[in-house]
């Protein structure tokens, strides 16, 4: 067979093919752009209820008063003992629990209603920073700059909700 009676075979020309790949790029990047952040607020007050949690547990099972301090408004200790500056030991990490709203958690901020510490005692009673049971549900505020989560600490009975 002579080259004028050839006929072309199918398939793609290497052509073709990077400019299908460059707009499947193109289109993914716009996709992706367009979904919305995830809210920080609502994974770091989660996090929160849940080594709230612990501190109480802690509480009753050490029979000793153990707590939360915010250290400030972004960062704070699960400590034991009656003593803040006494960090309990994180199950995870085998190190001093506290926890610093970074990395995933950056621009959240946290604002307590009962002052910068919440303690727990042998009962799992809720008390403030100056060892009187709390007389009402005690709140902290986890706010990103889209959102807002409440934690809640009932009064008597110690229970954490998030809403």
């Amino acid at each position: 067979m002579d080259r004028g009676q050839r006929t072309r075979e199918g398939g793609f020309t290497l052509l073709e093919v990077i400019l299908v790949v460059i707009l499947v790029g193109i289109i993914s990047a716009v996709v992706v752009l367009r979904f919305p952040t995830i809210p920080k607020a609502g994974a770091a007050a989660r996090q929160l209820v849940s080594d709230i949690r612990y501190a109480k547990e802690l509480a009753i099972r050490l029979q000793t008063m153990s707590g939360i301090f915010f250290i400030d408004s972004t960062s704070y200790r699960v400590f034991e003992n009656n003593d803040t500056n006494d960090p309990a030991v994180d199950p995870v990490t085998g190190g001093d629990f506290e926890v610093t709203m970074s990395g995933r958690f950056s621009d959240v901020t946290l604002t307590s209603s009962f002052g910068d510490t919440l303690k727990f005692d042998a009962l799992g009673t809720p008390l403030d920073g100056s060892d009187t049971p709390l007389a009402a549900a005690g709140t902290i505020t986890v706010t990103d700059p889209a959102n807002t989560r409440t934690v809640t600490v009932e009064p008597n009975t110690g229970k954490v909700t998030e809403s």
